[in-house]
């Protein structure tokens, strides 16, 4: 009995590093245009627009998208954008087309982006 008190905290152990890996995997980046570093907005047509999480009400709208992104299961990419009343645009797919847009901005999954074009 010895041996699986012993080996109990060290497996408990491996899971939570091997969750927090994954966790750090699912960090997300705003998309940029790389001469300037403007922040760009996809034009593709979302699969949903949803309002922002209720959850962590003081934090920062684009978190608050991050994590409504996050409560759906296949969102990949989303768009943040201020002026409107659902202003997360999630994403089930990689969209290909971006353009500079006020008061929207644009973010991904940095392992999961395919080549994209700035119109």
């Amino acid at each position: 009995m010895a041996p699986v008190r012993v080996l109990a905290p060290i497996a408990w152990l491996l899971v939570i590093m091997l969750a927090g890996n994954e966790a750090q995997e699912k960090r997300v980046k705003l998309l940029t245009r790389s001469s300037d570093e403007a922040a760009l907005c996809a034009l593709d047509l979302p699969s949903v627009s949803a309002a922002m999480s209720r959850e962590m009400p003081g934090a920062p709208e684009a978190v608050r998208c991050a994590m409504t992104c996050t409560n759906h299961g296949g969102c990949k990419h989303f768009n943040h954008v201020s002026t409107e009343s659902n202003p997360c645009q999630l994403y089930y797919y990689n969209p290909s087309n971006f353009y500079i847009m006020p008061n929207c901005k644009h973010y991904y999954d940095p392992s999961g982006l395919t080549l994209y074009q700035v119109l």
